[in-house]
């Protein structure tokens, strides 16, 4: 059994997934979509059918992405033995960013300036050219003087323009 928090700090670690770079500088969805389940902070999402009034977002979906989604520090702790996550659970509000920077793990091996894309049937992020099917408009921006980032390594996500 783990999961069970041994710490508390007074600041969020720096290069989180889903973290804001500058905090204040990102543009949200005009409308309040919450999880599906699926939802996870450093990903992309994707709009589902709504119920009425209530806007549902997943991480799989069709056409483009909403936007990023954003970690911030309102959470529901739906069992004290779960392990920690990324993952909106359902029925949780998500801040999803139509611009803005945030930090994001290397799905693989990119570049400064790559295409950040997704696939939409399965959430999976890669990068490439700009205008490639599946781009997300957001580009890849690398921290810290780094020439080129591997698979994991911390690399921010960027989306300034329209």
């Amino acid at each position: 059994m783990s999961g069970f928090q041994k710490s508390v700090k007074l600041y969020p670690a720096v290069g989180v997934p889903g973290q804001e770079v500058n905090p204040g500088q990102a543009i949200y969805t005009a409308e309040n979509y919450i999880s599906d389940g699926t939802l996870a902070a450093g990903g992309f999402a994707f709009a589902k059918a709504s119920d009425g009034d209530v806007k549902t977002a997943s991480a799989t979906g069709t056409g483009k992405p909403l936007g990023f989604v954003e970690r911030n520090g309102v959470s529901v702790i739906t069992n004290p033995l779960t392990e920690a996550t990324n993952v909106y659970g359902a029925g949780i509000s998500a801040p999803i960013a139509l611009r803005g920077q945030f930090y994001a793990l290397a799905t693989g091996a990119a570049t400064e300036g790559q295409s950040v894309l997704c696939d939409p049937a399965t959430g999976a992020v890669t990068y490439g050219a700009s205008g490639a099917e599946n781009d997300t408009g957001w580009i890849v921006i690398l921290p810290a003087g780094l020439a080129a980032a591997a698979e994991g390594d911390v690399v921010i996500y960027q989306r300034i323009g329209a």
